[in-house]
């Protein structure tokens, strides 16, 4: 009987000591599938901003080669500006040989333009507050003459040259000195031919124009030179030429 006893009593010791092992291996197995949790959303958080890192840099990529398709190089620009050197020492000899076309091409014709409205400015700019009817009739030739000029440029030069990245800073400067120009005009018509600030806003007029046309005939026709080939340009100059003689003729009937 006793033997009995001391049997059952060492079988509960035996069950009683595998239950906490039992424990234990359900606690591991619980406190694993937390972690498994756990760590599921940090591996989803990770794969969200690692395809966010890709998406960024592929926008970053091809605002780049956007960029880089809207704005010229700086290799492209200089070959640009050697190529219209170039066109240009090529037309100055042509223009020499008698069997060579006398009509001349847009940037000559323009060139023309501007040594005679410099003429007009040194006048200008020589006239005193006594004349009167001299600066009357300056202001008035000069205006007609500036009017023109600009409407061929920003009508026919420009629009072709703007298409071309490597003229189109210079063609939106261009408009931009245009209006400058025209704003000091209004204002002369408007100030008394015997003001002495007459003579200080004809100087400034003056130095705009020639700023103009420094910019003009230096990085602009360098590059319409080199974006345009020759019969372009003198396709351009036949259509200015046309389009001056019919303002001339509208102002002869108006007058």
């Amino acid at each position: 009987m006793a033997k009995r006893v001391s049997r059952k009593k060492a079988a509960k010791k035996r069950s009683a000591a595998k239950r906490p092992s039992g424990t234990k291996r359900k606690t591991a197995k619980r406190s694993g599938a937390k972690n498994s949790r756990r760590a599921a959303p940090r591996a989803r958080t990770s794969t969200r901003t690692a395809r966010r890192k890709n998406a960024a840099r592929a926008v970053a990529t091809r605002s780049t080669r956007k960029g880089a398709t809207a704005q010229p190089s700086t290799l492209a620009s200089a070959a640009t500006a050697v190529k219209g050197r170039v066109a240009g020492v090529v037309e100055a000899v042509s223009k020499r040989l008698p069997w060579t076309s006398s009509e001349p091409d847009a940037v000559t014709l323009l060139e023309t333009d501007h040594r005679r409205l410099e003429d007009l400015l040194k006048k200008g700019e020589e006239t005193t507050e006594r004349a009167v009817k001299g600066r009357t009739e300056l202001l008035n030739r000069l205006t007609s003459e500036l009017t023109v000029h600009e409407m061929i440029e920003e009508k026919v030069l420009y629009p072709a040259l703007r298409v071309h990245p490597e003229a189109k800073d210079i063609v939106l400067e261009g408009y931009q000195e245009h209006h400058v120009a025209d704003l000091i005009v209004r204002e002369l018509h408007a100030v008394h031919k015997d003001d002495e600030q007459w003579g200080a806003k004809f100087k400034v007029l003056k130095e705009n124009i020639e700023h103009h046309i420094k910019e003009e005939e230096g990085e602009m026709f360098r590059t319409a030179r080199g974006v345009l080939s020759r019969e372009e340009l003198q396709q351009l100059g036949a259509r200015m030429a046309a389009m001056k003689a019919e303002a001339h003729r509208g102002r002869s009937r108006a007058t």
